[in-house]
């Protein structure tokens, strides 16, 4: 457990999403919102995705700690202070692999709903974190490199 938020980690490794929540976790926290995305193994109408490539900008992890900022400010209330934190994977990841875990904690369970929710909405277009989708038949797609 940890006080030193916002965490806003780019990895090449595995993510737990576990040790995400404890160190975004503090015994003030009545409620925690968990949310994590894994690589599945279909988009845009195929279902023969392999795995995909995650590149970051050297900025990102900078930007995504301003972004984890921001809602933490946004979504903070009278009954006390969210705390967000965001980890995000690059590389070459398989299906099933996690890919991002954003975790928001809070007083109580509204605040952190909507911490959560807005965290991950914005992180995809905000942060510069591009994907490649591989298929089976060798073939290749980028996706939402036009969104940063």
């Amino acid at each position: 457990m940890t006080t030193s938020v916002p965490l806003a980690r780019i990895t090449d490794g595995v993510i737990d999403p576990r040790e995400v929540e404890q160190e975004v976790w503090t015994t003030a926290d009545g409620a925690m919102v968990t949310f994590s995305g894994i690589v599945r193994d279909h988009d845009g109408g195929r279902s023969d995705v392999q795995h995909i490539e995650y590149s970051a900008h050297p900025t990102a992890a900078k930007i995504l700690g301003g972004l984890c900022e921001e809602i933490a400010t946004e979504t903070s209330g009278p009954a006390g202070r969210v705390r967000v934190g965001a980890v995000h994977r690059v590389g070459v990841l398989p299906v099933g692999e996690v890919a991002v875990v954003v975790v928001a904690v809070a007083p109580h369970r509204a605040e952190a709903f909507a911490a959560c929710s807005e965290l991950i909405e914005r992180l995809k277009p905000g942060v510069p974190i591009w994907k490649r989708q591989l298929f089976s038949d060798g073939l290749s797609e980028w996706v939402g490199v036009g969104d940063c």
